[in-house]
């Protein structure tokens, strides 16, 4: 298994994280941390020696995750991290890449996304602590697998941004017809996005019923977590 610490200052964004991480076979998360000091001080029991992969935070109280990826890089460099945030500095990505994080996913962001993560680093685990010896085609494989996104039918990369966009800035109920008239797509097509983000788990579905027609479906924010 791979041995997973996230690094998270919001308990609900935490725990779905933690839901997204472990719907995929082969990792286990050990410990959800609120802040830097608390990971650092993880990360000094037996428990933490064995962490393989943090997920972590830019915007924190006490140590945020810049501080800790610093002090991270001094003590525990055998330690892989994944930047999950809402920090979109051009300057704070620069810096976090510099200092070795393997991939920087900016909320809000998608299941497919996340597991797009996770299955690559998979790969980096198996190619770099069990394998002896690396080929050429192992390699390849491994370095062109960065932006390999597939979703499905019907659903477009750009317009998936855009609709996660205006679900990041609505209230917790979402208005189907604001976002129709915003994108300029039918109902149908925004269904289509919407049913999708609640299969990813970023979204709640839910069926209201009023007056003498017919009952009608609502969306709602799943804890905030598109924030």
């Amino acid at each position: 298994m791979i041995n997973v610490l996230i690094v998270e200052d919001d308990p609900m964004v935490g725990q779905i994280n933690k839901e997204y991480i472990e719907r995929l076979s082969s990792f286990i998360v050990k410990e959800i941390s609120v802040n830097g000091k608390e990971a650092l001080k993880y990360l000094e029991t037996s428990d933490g020696g064995n962490i393989d992969l943090i997920i972590l935070d830019v915007y924190m109280p006490k140590m945020d995750g810049l501080e800790l990826l610093e002090e991270i890089r001094n003590r525990y460099n055998h330690v892989d991290v994944i930047f999950v945030t809402a920090a979109k500095e051009k300057e704070v990505i620069k810096r976090c890449l510099h200092l070795g994080a393997i991939d920087y996913l900016i909320k809000p962001f998608t299941f497919q996304r996340i597991k797009q993560a996770l299955d690559k680093y998979r790969l980096r685990y198996h190619l770099f602590k069990i394998v002896i010896e690396i080929n050429q085609d192992e390699l390849d494989v491994f370095l062109t697998s960065v932006n390999q996104v597939d979703f499905p039918k019907g659903v477009n990369e750009i317009t998936l941004e855009k609709i996660c966009a205006l679900v990041d800035n609505s209230n917790d109920y979402l208005d189907k017809q604001f976002m129709i008239e915003k994108l300029s797509i039918s109902l149908v097509t925004l269904r289509v996005y919407l049913d999708y983000l609640v299969d990813s788990g970023m979204l709640i579905k839910e069926i209201q019923h009023g007056g003498m027609g017919r009952p009608m479906y609502v969306y709602k924010k799943k804890f905030g977590i598109l924030k």
